[in-house]
């Protein structure tokens, strides 16, 4: 029997069980399970170290620069197309980085308006980030490992 439309992988859509149908009344909150006040998501500690392995196996080196590492200097031929990240580890937040790499596009309005030079090298024809997506291909340990990484790069020259 062919899938119907929307199947995946050629499996049957079928109905989910009823404990997962939506329910007919409005779920009353319960105080035990509020958020505590002035909760805020914090990235956990990571190792900069792997994240450095994860920085060279994704090839981040290949758009952007770290002053004092061995990785390979970006090619002449792709121009500027992201900002060097030596000293960018005292400049912003681990979660800052975090959004950046989870969502290139996050602070795309904020560098046009105040990094205008950028629009050249750092951004696309349609005014989107040229950095690519790793959601796919980035585990959760990867990207916490790789913000370690990059909060470590506080001087100008970063040795490892």
């Amino acid at each position: 029997m062919p899938p119907k439309e929307g199947g995946h992988h050629r499996h049957r859509l079928v109905a989910p069980p009823p404990e997962f149908m939506p329910q007919k009344s409005p779920v009353r909150p319960q105080p035990r399970l509020a958020i505590p006040p002035r909760w805020r998501f914090a990235i956990p500690t990571g190792d900069h170290h792997a994240g450095r392995q994860v920085f060279a196996d994704l090839e981040c080196f290949k758009c952007h620069e770290v002053v004092g590492e061995d990785f390979p200097t970006p090619e002449a031929e792709q121009g500027d197309v992201g900002p060097a990240l030596s000293g960018m580890g005292a400049m912003h937040s681990a979660e800052y980085f975090v959004e950046t790499i989870i969502d290139p596009n996050a602070s795309v309005a904020w560098r046009i308006k105040h990094h205008k030079a950028e629009q050249e090298g750092y951004l696309g024809a349609d005014g989107t980030s040229k950095m690519p997506s790793y959601n796919d291909s980035m585990t959760v340990q990867q990207l916490i490992d790789l913000v370690a990484y990059m909060k470590s790069l506080t001087a100008r020259e970063h040795r490892h």
